[in-house]
């Protein structure tokens, strides 16, 4: 589990460290030199934007820092505690997978057709397309994979820590 997670948020994090270094050329090309960066804007958000956020999910998971309102589950005995906690769990599989299957057959039909998009230039951005599917079975996998393993203490957790 800390392996994927791990290697996910690698990738979110070089996705985030190259927006910087491209974002921050193109700043300064357009000022110092008049000449940004051609492509910015596209890359950025079709590439690094993406991956950023999509690889990020199985860190989420890990240390289980989604949004959590639980105005009535504090109220309720153990056993509809037991209950709600597996009918997220549910729930939470369920999205991931079916996002994960639609988003997939998405990223197949962009690469078909060898799916582009024209800025300042021509940039290929179908294989972007597979950085949404891949996160969300990745997440999944953590999901399933936190029911298996004893719950790991996050507060040492130095991946991705902010």
């Amino acid at each position: 589990m800390s392996f994927i997670a791990g290697a996910a948020t690698c990738f979110s994090w070089l996705a985030a460290v190259l927006m910087l270094f491209q974002v921050s050329l193109d700043i300064l090309g357009k000022f110092l030199f008049g000449t940004p960066v051609p492509g910015t804007a596209e890359v950025v958000a079709s590439y690094y934007m993406i991956a950023l956020v999509f690889m990020a999910l199985p860190l989420i998971e890990k240390r289980q820092d989604a949004i959590v309102v639980d105005l009535l589950y504090e109220r309720f005995g153990p056993r509809l505690q037991r209950v709600c906690r597996i009918a997220a769990l549910v729930f939470t599989l369920v999205f991931y997978l079916a996002f994960a299957w639609i988003t997939f057959g998405i990223a197949m039909k962009s690469m078909a057709i060898r799916e582009v998009i024209i800025g300042s230039r021509e940039f290929l951005v179908w294989p972007s397309r597979f950085f949404l599917p891949a996160g969300c079975v990745l997440a999944a996998v953590v999901v399933i994979l936190r029911q298996f393993v004893p719950v790991e203490d996050t507060a040492h957790d130095s991946i991705g820590a902010a």
